[in-house]
């Protein structure tokens, strides 16, 4: 971590102790868009060995308030449909290209979500910032060999706030899932297993 990155996640883990504001949230995207690593740096990070998870991770600092990584993707890696229960996040790339695919919740209980659309960000693009309401899901696909910063806060928690992966079912109105036009989507739960085989972009299966 260089230190103009380490200055960024000091300043968001200690805002991250009382929650942060909206105000807070759009402070520390902006302090993130000079962020870069180079291309060793970048290799680096892709020969980290693969975490339980599923993907390369070099966590900086973690607890329940607060959670700082990088992720590294290579060209083609994606991780699959998954949500932030009660969670902020800012994810900026610092090196590559993204596709992202978001949702967000019209009703979680029934699992019903409605698509938000799809945003490539590279590493001179603005932070992207999913807000904890009504609640977001997306997909991430690494257009090329990619390492980028995720901040949470809070975390994930296994009991209260647990990462869920998820395919979609069915659409709550009429029309091609595909055209992302329709009033809402209809989700399920799946394994980790089960959505590393789910196609990105998402498809009616």
């Amino acid at each position: 971590m260089n230190p103009e990155m380490r200055r960024v996640v000091t300043e968001a883990e200690a805002a991250a102790q009382g929650g942060w504001s909206a105000e807070e949230v759009a402070a520390l995207a902006a302090s993130t868009l000079n962020l870069r690593v180079d291309e060793p740096e970048l290799q680096r990070i892709l020969s980290l060995p693969i975490a339980d998870h599923g993907f390369r991770e070099e966590v900086f600092t973690t607890d329940p308030a607060f959670h700082a990584s990088v992720f590294g993707l290579r060209a083609g890696e994606t991780i699959p449909l998954h949500d932030h229960p009660e969670l902020d996040v800012i994810t900026k790339v610092l090196r590559g290209r993204l596709r992202v695919q978001t949702f967000e919740w019209i009703d979680a209980a029934s699992l019903t979500a409605r698509e938000c659309g799809e945003v490539v960000i590279g590493d001179a693009d603005d932070a992207l910032v999913l807000r904890k309401s009504p609640g977001t899901l997306h997909v991430v696909t690494a257009i090329e060999a990619t390492a980028f910063l995720d901040l949470f806060a809070p975390y994930y928690d296994d009991v209260m706030r647990p990462c869920r992966y998820y395919a979609i079912a069915g659409s709550s109105a009429s029309g091609d899932i595909a055209d992302g036009n329709m009033e809402g989507i209809q989700l399920r739960l799946v394994s980790w297993e089960e959505a590393r085989s789910c196609p990105a972009p998402l498809t009616k299966p």
